[in-house]
């Protein structure tokens, strides 16, 4: 490939992984410079990385699914505030995760969720 092609290639890598693990996998191809990202300079990997995976987080947040049973819903709370679940989110986008759940519940989380401690 091309200096050209590969410049164009990595211009045109636009779409972030639709899960957590080929965001970890695509994260580890650009990092490395596999492929298309060969061409990449060391700090613009690092910024492609960045995009990538602030494009992932955002979608990740706005296309989160909230469980309707809310012993789940509770659980999953749980799992993603301590970062046993999704563990690569940054601080803002388990936060904004987090605020889908207390938006439809109540804030507080499952701790606090009146309809979880007969209130």
């Amino acid at each position: 490939m091309s200096k050209t092609s590969g410049s164009h290639a990595v211009k045109e890598f636009t779409k972030a992984p639709l899960t957590e693990e080929g965001l970890t996998e695509t994260v580890q191809r650009i990092t490395a410079g596999v492929d298309e990202f060969s061409v990449l300079n060391q700090p613009a990997r690092a910024v492609l990385v960045a995009k990538v995976t602030e494009q992932w987080q955002q979608e990740f947040v706005s296309n989160f699914h909230i469980p309707e049973d809310l012993a789940k819903a509770g659980e999953a709370y749980a799992a993603i505030e301590q970062g046993d679940k999704y563990p690569s989110l940054s601080e803002s986008a388990r936060e904004a995760v987090l605020k889908r759940f207390d938006d439809r519940y109540g804030d507080g989380g499952p701790r606090l969720w009146p309809v979880l401690n007969g209130k």
